[in-house]
């Protein structure tokens, strides 16, 4: 039978099955192979209440999905035998990586597990101490180079320091990877204590999501302070499920911003938080100690319209003039865009019901003309 039509017939069944009749032959293992390594890029890993391995295939997304328990190591050897190298994008927990050596993986001395990995989504739950040392001791040999970095930590007070670490080690050996990093913690308090450990490193996104039914209260102010003190700089701020609090007299970030985003949150005081965002807005968008350009000063030397000769003065054609037009810069925005998004309540503004955001959108393009507001996404349990 040709490989064509055998080809169309493997499409009719799933991973699983699939697994199984690649034992037929050496030529249908051959062609189920290639099969997987054309269909499967993305691979979710996940281990946490997993009673029996199980893996299931999303030919459209190019993804495969695993469930199974820790100490599945026979099981997640035949899944990277088949596509290790054809992975392309990972979500997986700190425990597996740092267990990878127990796993049997054929591989060259010097090659790393995942080579092709370019985007990871790192799940960081209760980073023990031996769990934070086998990882950094192995993170070297598990991926050539990522562009896309997600953090997703759920902080434990009794590990700041270990996720710090492990933050660092991955600034240093990926520093052009684009970085995003999610904070889920049930108090405001150790959201702070946490960052206060983590490295100085440029963000593209931080989260800080809240787990408590509650909503407590998350201060701005105490955040810009953190984050300027340890040189933390994030293109995009998002905040989820807090009640968030503005003294109206510090501004909501110490860097230039692309999108403040508050999603599902309480805010305390409207009229606080359009102030600080106005302060976030006046800020200047040139850097700390460096002085804005001068102008050069144009000196004009006056042109001699005469030519003398022996037959007398002859006029010297003039030239023509053109003159450049320069279009002036914009200035660039140190606050581009906020998002109001989720069931969201604005304290001062209740009494407007269901237009309360339009309200809101009013005071901030009052104040700040520039800055792109959008509570499109926004609604209301009343």
């Amino acid at each position: 039978m040709p490989d064509l039509i055998l080809r169309k017939i493997f499409d009719q069944y799933d991973y699983p099955v699939l697994c199984k009749m690649e034992r037929v032959c050496k030529r249908w293992m051959n062609i189920i192979s290639t099969k997987f390594r054309k269909e499967i890029h993305e691979v979710s890993i996940e281990r946490l209440g997993s009673m029996f391995p199980q893996a299931h295939q999303c030919v459209p997304f190019r993804r495969l999905s695993i469930s199974c328990p820790s100490d599945s190591h026979d099981f997640l050897a035949g899944v990277f035998r088949r596509s290790r190298l054809s992975f392309m994008k990972m979500t997986t927990d700190l425990n597996f990586l740092a267990g990878i050596d127990q796993i049997h993986v054929t591989k060259d001395n010097g090659r790393r597990y995942f080579s092709n990995v370019e985007d990871l989504w790192l799940l960081i739950i209760h980073p023990s101490d031996d769990v934070t040392q086998r990882f950094l001791s192995i993170e070297g040999t598990l991926f050539s180079e990522l562009q896309q970095l997600t953090l997703q930590v759920h902080v434990d007070p009794r590990n700041y320091k270990n996720v710090g670490e492990i933050v660092k080690s991955f600034i240093l050996r990926y520093p052009k990877s684009n970085i995003n990093l999610e904070l889920h913690a049930e108090k405001s308090m150790h959201i702070l204590n946490q960052i206060s450990v983590l490295p100085s490193l440029p963000l593209y996104k931080i989260k800080l999501i809240c787990t408590d039914f509650d909503q407590p209260q998350l201060r701005l102010d105490q955040l810009y302070a953190v984050m300027r003190e340890q040189n933390i700089q994030a293109k995009n701020i998002t905040m989820r499920d807090w009640s968030l609090f503005a003294d109206g007299t510090t501004p909501v970030s110490y860097n230039p911003l692309d999108t403040f985003r508050i999603s599902s949150c309480s805010i305390e005081t409207v009229d606080n938080l359009v102030r600080s965002l106005q302060m976030t807005a006046s800020q200047s968008t040139q850097p700390e100690g460096v002085p804005p350009a001068k102008k050069k000063k144009v000196v004009k030397k006056k042109k001699e319209t005469e030519v003398v000769t022996e037959e007398g003065l002859v006029p010297k054609p003039k030239k023509k003039i053109v003159k450049k037009v320069v279009k002036k810069k914009k200035p660039v925005a140190f606050i581009k865009k906020l998002e109001v998004a989720g069931q969201c309540t604005l304290h001062g503004l209740t009494f407007l019901q269901q237009k309360a955001h339009t309200e809101l959108e009013r005071r901030l393009t009052t104040v700040i003309p520039e800055l792109d507001v959008d509570c499109s996404e926004i609604y209301y349990c009343w």
